[in-house]
């Protein structure tokens, strides 16, 4: 169960203008350079809320003695990333919510994101410019999945600049959703919606909540001025899990028409995968191309469970 294990307020200031929340799951190695970033990039009043998701490396240990003004809470259990960031939400106490992976290194102020949010009453999410671990440039942004879009999931990326919003001096851009490694909202969307659907244990969260906001009238915007690293990224491994956000959003969102017809070109794309895969496999025996193919075998055996609440993929 859940647990509070240190008391200690994480704010630097005896006003908090933004809580960052943080659901950290064996990430002990990147969180100096991660909570060193904000203590030094961050302006504005804020407190940092770091959930140890049953960490076993030592986290809640090296965060303690290290970093003493993060409030520190901790689990015996594996939350998942929405339910971990529903329960460290619990205890903030900011008029934002910044929900940043423990993995990222922020390269720049976020107070232009807090000015936006506060003369902007539409706006209800900010995202920021993401950048590779070489610090590549890396798409943060995308459409929702319409059912069109699910033949290649590479179309689900969009260029955010192609959408202007506000005052050009905001450098700021109207999307569908933006990552969640870096969402900022406000604390009355996110309690408005009821913070992250927990149905989701993970992947796919951050563009449900994007699409929850959009249904609440308010708009995400990405905004190019705020810079971060993160080190993250798509794994073969995950793939169950992105059917799964798939379905789940159309379950969710969607007509049933429309979701018979994304549950269609799911399923045509997913034979097309393991023929193009297993052929590659055959001729190059590439690793990772096998790995890939074993993947999409496994989604396939495992279809009906892509369907259900909170489906588990080893």
């Amino acid at each position: 169960m859940p647990r509070i294990n240190s008391p200690q307020l994480a704010t630097m200031s005896n006003e908090t203008t933004i809580s960052v929340l943080i659901v950290c799951y064996n990430a002990k190695h990147f969180l100096q350079d991660c909570l060193n970033s904000i203590r030094d990039r961050v302006t504005v009043p804020y407190e940092v809320i770091l959930l140890d998701n049953a960490s076993v490396d030592g986290t809640a240990d090296f965060v303690r003695t290290e970093f003493s003004w993060v409030r520190l809470l901790r689990s015996d259990e594996n939350l998942g990333f929405t339910k971990g960031n529903n329960f460290a939400a619990r205890y903030a106490r900011g008029k934002y919510y910044l929900l940043l992976n423990p993995d990222t290194v922020l390269l720049s102020d976020i107070a232009p994101a807090i000015r936006l949010l506060e003369s902007d009453r539409r706006v209800g999410i900010v995202g920021a410019e993401m950048y590779g671990g070489n610090h590549e440039h890396r798409p943060s942004t995308g459409h929702f999945p319409r059912a069109m879009l699910l033949w290649k999931f590479g179309w689900l990326w969009s260029d955010p600049q192609k959408r202007p919003y506000g005052e050009p001096n905001l450098k700021a851009f109207q999307v569908d959703w933006v990552e969640g490694s870096f969402l900022l909202t406000t604390a009355e969307n996110w309690r408005a919606l009821g913070g992250l659907d927990e149905s989701n244990f993970f992947y796919g969260d951050d563009v449900e909540f994007c699409r929850s906001t959009a249904d609440h009238r308010l708009t995400t915007v990405h905004c190019t001025g705020i810079k971060y690293v993160h080190f993250g990224g798509y794994e073969a491994s995950r793939l169950g899990y992105l059917y799964a956000g798939f379905r789940r959003y159309h379950r969710k969102f969607s007509s049933y028409p429309e979701q018979l017809l994304a549950d269609a070109i799911l399923r045509l794309g997913l034979f097309v995968r393991i023929g193009v895969f297993g052929v590659r496999y055959l001729i190059t025996r590439d690793k990772s191309v096998g790995e890939k193919f074993r993947r999409c075998i496994q989604v396939h055996k495992n279809w009906k469970q892509t369907n259900s609440v909170a489906p588990r993929f080893s």
